[in-house]
């Protein structure tokens, strides 16, 4: 990827190691990403259950007027 003559990524970059985990795409790689997505996925079900619990301790989401 370059912008104006400007390498921003290359097979060398810092970037593009610090997300692959090394050269290529490998097992590291692999499963780098699947733990990030398990992570993620976890942390997103213990705010969604702490909404649903927030939502039924305070009555619902409309009172009445």
């Amino acid at each position: 990827m370059n912008i104006g003559g400007f390498d921003l990524i290359t097979n060398g970059s810092d970037a593009r190691f610090l997300l692959l985990g090394g050269r290529f795409v490998g097992e590291a790689t692999l499963n780098r990403f699947t733990s990030a997505l398990r992570g993620d996925s976890l942390v997103a079900a213990g705010l969604i259950a702490i909404h649903f619990w927030r939502v039924r301790k305070d009555g619902g989401i409309s009172q009445p007027l």
